[in-house]
Formats: structure tokens, sequence, C-alpha cells
């Protein structure tokens, strides 16, 4: 399953069983209409808690697509990427 990891406020948080681009689709879409957006996603370390954070103008967000194994099952073709 993909997990994304997101920065937000500096803190950490996940949301599992989407894409990036699914997300950015999301968010483009509230933003582009004027909307503030509330993102769901999990605030807990091995349980789900949910947080709703806040997207508008002006509010940096960063996510990061969570390979699992080091393998971006995602991008078939692509060199594998693998951590150190």
């Amino acid at each position: 399953m993909n997990r994304i990891d997101i920065v937000y406020g500096g803190k950490p948080y996940s949301l599992g069983g989407r894409s990036i681009e699914s997300i950015q689709v999301e968010i483009d879409g509230a933003l582009a209409v004027g909307l503030p957006f509330w993102l769901r996603v999990n605030s807990g370390e091995g349980r789900f808690e949910d947080a709703y954070l806040l997207i508008a103008p002006g509010i940096p967000v960063a996510m990061v697509n969570v390979k699992p194994n080091g393998v971006d099952h995602d991008h078939d073709g692509d060199e594998l990427y693998e951590q150190d």
C-alpha cells in the first residue's frame, strides 16, 4: 500500500492508500475555486488518529512518497530507488 508522509507545521503526518498525484489534484481543485481545504490525515504512530490540515495559500506543506522496501511500484521501468 502507498503511504504519503506529510510535514505540516513542522510535524509529521501520513496518508495511506493515496498517490501524491491524487492529493495534488484534490488540493489544486479546492485552491482553484478559492476555498480553504481541510485534508484528513493520520497523526498517530501505530494507530490511526484523525487530524485535519488546513490547506490554503501561504501555508507550506511537504509530501513524500514512501516506497516500501525502497521500491517505487508506481513507476514501472524506472530505476529502483534504494536508501542507504
